[in-house]
């Protein structure tokens, strides 16, 4: 098979593609079209004419997959390599359905529970201020980081090729580790912002408010506390999601009626 097919104009196309990865979701194989559409060219590209070779790439790459949309560029990049160098396919296969996840919690961790809340807040504070910078300053970040942000991940896949299989081997462990601990604690470190949980000032014991004990011992101690039972009540006791939201919803009205909250 022919090599070194692949320029940089077939890396940076595949990356404009990319951006249609969620274009073609589905239930039951989740990103697999449209991650599958972003590759189509350079397979075209690697293989010719030869349509035997070319289906079996695509059939390849058209399971199920679900992944963070920026990180997917990283794959697509790895995937397009491989295929170039002629590699077995059930080890791009398995290499693809290996990272997928840890890639997945490292994007979200890094993308969507860090950069954008922190350029949403400074954009949503100029916007209170009636300045129209901040919705215009919102979408140049997100249409700009979203392109450069592919085409760096796709040539960093592509140029790390059959040359990071072993690294990815001998240490997917501790790469999908260390992607689940930065989660976790940006998660963490969100909590205050995304979870109310308080009682009121007029609440008092000997003329000392409840909320203000509280807060001398950690501010913010009641919505940690408050997540951690929830997480105990999924992870240690399997009650499912529908009925923790139940929970919370009835718990919340009730506090609420009783004026504890």
């Amino acid at each position: 098979m022919a090599s070194n097919k692949i320029t940089k104009k077939d890396l940076n196309e595949m990356a404009v593609r990319s951006m249609a990865e969620q274009c073609c979701f589905s239930f039951e194989r989740m990103q697999a079209v449209g991650f599958c559409y972003g590759m189509t060219k350079c397979f075209r590209k690697i293989h010719g004419d030869n349509n035997e070779e070319m289906a079996a790439a695509l059939k390849n790459n058209l399971d199920f997959i679900n992944t963070e949309p920026h990180m997917a560029a990283i794959l697509q990049g790895l995937i397009v390599s491989m295929e170039e160098a002629g590699q077995d396919r059930t080890m791009i296969h398995s290499l693809k359905t290996g990272l997928f996840g840890p890639l997945a919690g490292l994007g979200d961790a890094i993308w969507w529970y860090t950069a954008m809340p922190i350029i949403a807040s400074i954009c949503c504070s100029l916007a209170t201020q009636n300045n129209v910078l901040g919705p215009i300053f919102y979408i140049l970040f997100w249409a700009l980081t979203a392109i450069f942000s592919r085409i760096w991940f796709v040539r960093l896949g592509y140029n790390a090729g059959v040359n990071s299989i072993k690294f990815i081997g001998d240490n997917a462990a501790y790469i999908s580790k260390a992607a689940g601990i930065l989660g976790v604690m940006v998660v963490g470190g969100l909590i205050p912002s995304y979870v109310s949980f308080a009682f009121p000032e007029t609440l008092v014991i000997s003329s000392v408010s409840v909320q203000g004990i509280f807060d001398s011992i950690m501010p913010n101690i009641l919505p940690l506390g408050f997540v951690f039972l929830l997480y105990w009540l999924f992870k240690k006791k399997n009650v499912n999601t529908m009925k923790l939201i139940l929970l919370v919803i009835a718990l919340s009205v009730a506090l609420s009626f009783l004026g504890i909250m």
